[in-house]
């Protein structure tokens, strides 16, 4: 599961990066389901408004390396101490990681992380820890919080994202209705553990999933009959 996560990432940072610009009227809208909504897929699927950030933020640091005019070495100085101020105030850092419209993370994945952030500067999980950490600093800004509480939804992207990447790969893309609480659990279907067996053992032709799936309150995706 963590390469099939892995690639979601890739795909959906390539799709924020190029929907901006797409009409409401393109032929992929078509080819959503009829009571598809796009605010209702995001809420199921937050890790896609997260990944919009971290570009917002990836592009708005690119940026300034350009506006400031200074040499590579330069710039990295000044981006390595911006980040550890930023890092260093921890009562913020902390907001932005667990903020449901930022990081989404939970007070465990939180304290995982300043477990990590304890260990000696040269190891792999303080690096990794840092890195996850740096991805929402925008460089040279202070009140970071109220940049990233201001990256809009594309929410044309998040449809896309359904069409391309979601779909096939069996996401719910809607709750599910009183009447559908008892149908077929995801998981006990045979495409999901084709899908699964393909992405764990990195051979074999993908398969697609033709089911459409709904969440239910307990979290578990049903198939929609």
């Amino acid at each position: 599961m963590k390469n099939l996560h892995q690639y979601m990432l890739i795909l959906v940072a390539g799709v924020l990066g190029a929907c901006g610009s797409m009409s409401v009227n393109e032929p992929y809208a078509e080819a959503l389901p009829a009571d598809f909504n796009p605010q209702e897929y995001l809420a199921l699927h937050p890790e896609l408004h997260i990944a919009e950030i971290k570009d917002y933020v990836a592009d708005y640091n690119s940026q300034a390396e350009a506006n400031l005019n200074l040499s590579s070495k330069e710039f990295k100085a000044l981006k390595d101490a911006d980040n550890e101020a930023f890092i260093a105030n921890k009562d913020v850092v902390k907001a932005i990681y667990v903020h449901s419209q930022i990081g989404s993370h939970t007070e465990q994945q939180w304290n995982d992380l300043l477990e990590k952030l304890s260990l000696p500067d040269s190891t792999d999980e303080y690096k990794s820890a840092r890195d996850a950490l740096a991805e929402y600093n925008l460089i040279g800004i202070d009140d970071d919080m109220s940049f990233l509480l201001a990256v809009p939804v594309d929410y044309q992207a998040v449809s896309q994202q359904f069409n391309v990447f979601g779909r096939d790969h069996g996401w719910a893309y809607r709750l599910c209705r009183p009447e559908e609480s008892a149908n077929p659990l995801r998981s006990s279907l045979p495409i999901a553990a084709e899908q699964q067996n393909i992405v764990s053992s990195q051979t074999g032709t993908f398969i697609v999933d033709e089911g459409f799936y709904c969440r239910d309150a307990a979290g578990n995706d049903r198939l929609i009959q």
